[in-house]
């Protein structure tokens, strides 16, 4: 199968750019295009990055700017947690290659046309460009064959509310609009990352080989202990590298549940909260509650260590 990955890349998602790039290790996973929303930082710091990581890769893969602000509201951030440019201020953060002049909405479009039935997505960011491209095109989600959100909170257990997790509270009406325009979606929660959370015995394992990419990993992940002081994480939250894991390798998704899963887009303390409905006849997701750990990171590792 054909994927874009859909990325506001930070530091867990650059760590999930890089996992399908193993020599013949996903054969089934052809990766056409990255496509850049603003998140986790603003979107030309996306960019930037994701030609970073694109040239640490040797990658000719194209890459498209998206949106830089959710569809209603005024951009949110999160430079406590990735760093004011999103992977980890190491110096990282510099790049020749520029995004192709299409929007990303459209190159999502033009790619579901191109590969209609056999194209999956995998959103790393807020899913403001899907909702466009939904918009767009609204034969897309028919176009579509799969589709993996890293978002939401299943069990309430917000990181950037009480009760939302980042990237669904970051542009809730998005999120509204491709739960309801998709007829089945693969939801990777916030919670599975803060639950099984990578030791940190196994990210200094990773970051002591000797190769470019363990090197670019260091120097990007020290602001993991950042989060140990700041936020007492006693592990490494990894939830984007669990969602490119899952569209990887169904194996390592060990619990789902089936529900209507829908969005909050009111203004009061459950704005961006996933409400899960799994008494609906007609569910829209399947919800990944637990995946196996270590097959997670052990792709991981395998992956950032070449």
């Amino acid at each position: 199968m054909h994927w874009i990955i859909d990325t506001d890349a930070g530091v867990d998602d650059a760590i999930g750019l890089v996992m399908p790039f193993v020599p013949g290790r996903y054969p089934n996973f052809t990766l056409l295009a990255i496509t850049t929303v603003g998140g986790n930082v603003p979107l030309e710091h996306v960019n930037v990055n994701v030609g970073a990581v694109l040239d640490l890769l040797g990658a000719p893969l194209p890459f498209y700017a998206g949106c830089a602000r959710p569809m209603l509201q005024p951009p949110v951030h999160a430079a406590d947690f990735h760093g004011k440019d999103g992977l980890g201020d190491a110096g990282l953060s510099r790049t020749q290659r520029a995004p192709e002049p299409l929007h990303a909405a459209l190159a999502i479009c033009r790619f579901a046309q191109r590969y209609s039935g056999d194209l999956g997505v995998i959103t790393l960011g807020p899913l403001t460009n899907l909702a466009l491209a939904c918009n767009l095109d609204p034969s897309l989600p028919q176009r579509i064959a799969r589709v993996v959100v890293m978002g939401g909170a299943w069990q309430a257990r917000g990181n950037q509310t009480a009760a939302a997790e980042f990237n669904i509270a970051a542009d809730p009406e998005s999120a509204r609009v491709v739960l309801e325009r998709f007829p089945r979606i693969t939801l990777v929660p916030w919670e599975v990352s803060l639950e099984q959370m990578m030791p940190f015995e196994r990210l200094e394992a990773i970051a002591a080989a000797d190769s470019p990419r363990a090197r670019f990993f260091a120097a990007m992940t020290r602001i993991a202990y950042t989060w140990r002081d700041h936020f007492g994480l006693q592990g490494v939250p990894l939830p984007d590298p669990l969602a490119v894991a899952v569209a990887l390798d169904e194996a390592v998704i060990a619990e789902t549940i089936e529900a209507r899963v829908w969005v909050d887009v009111g203004h009061d303390v459950g704005r961006g909260m996933t409400a899960l409905d799994r008494r609906s006849p007609e569910p829209n997701a399947r919800v990944v509650t637990r995946v196996h750990a270590e097959h997670a990171w052990a792709m991981i590792a395998e992956a950032w260590r070449l």
